[in-house]
């Protein structure tokens, strides 16, 4: 499990509530991520934290080496693959390019096909799991 802070922005009427995250509790290793100061995250809203409340979130990481493989190592080993697949074909490297966008074509029809399927069998949000108060240091919490 991993455990971050954050402020909510707004409370959402299917018991969600979306969660401002500062860039020191970032969970993801997400590019586009990277560069941002904050990120929203949805996450269940079981405690009835209002707007404006810091609370504790926790999110289940136990799929993430599996899902890092499916994302950035499976497309490269694709496009690897049709490269050498393209290059066995024809003579010219022309083939190999080809190869390599096909390949890498297939890697991300892949990862997409991966995460339509992982967001149906695994839910993926995050849960609150307390209201901090101002000024309180990471270790006490409220719960309602």
């Amino acid at each position: 499990m991993r455990i971050g802070e954050g402020t909510i922005e707004e409370i959402k009427e299917n018991g969600l509530a979306k969660v401002k995250v500062s860039r020191d509790f970032l969970y993801v290793a997400c590019s586009a991520c990277a560069g941002a100061e904050h990120v929203m995250i949805m996450a269940y809203n079981g405690l009835g934290a209002r707007e404006g409340d810091r609370v504790r979130y926790e999110v289940d990481d136990s799929h993430l080496a599996m899902s890092s493989f499916i994302c950035f190592i499976m497309p490269l080993l694709l496009a690897a693959a049709g490269a050498l697949a393209g290059y066995g074909l024809g003579t010219e490297t022309m083939w190999g390019i080809a190869g390599a966008v096909i390949g890498l074509a297939f890697g991300v029809a892949g990862v997409k096909y991966y995460d339509n399927r992982l967001g149906k069998v695994i839910d993926t949000k995050a849960s609150i799991t307390a209201i901090l108060e101002d000024g309180e240091d990471d270790n006490e919490s409220v719960t309602a």
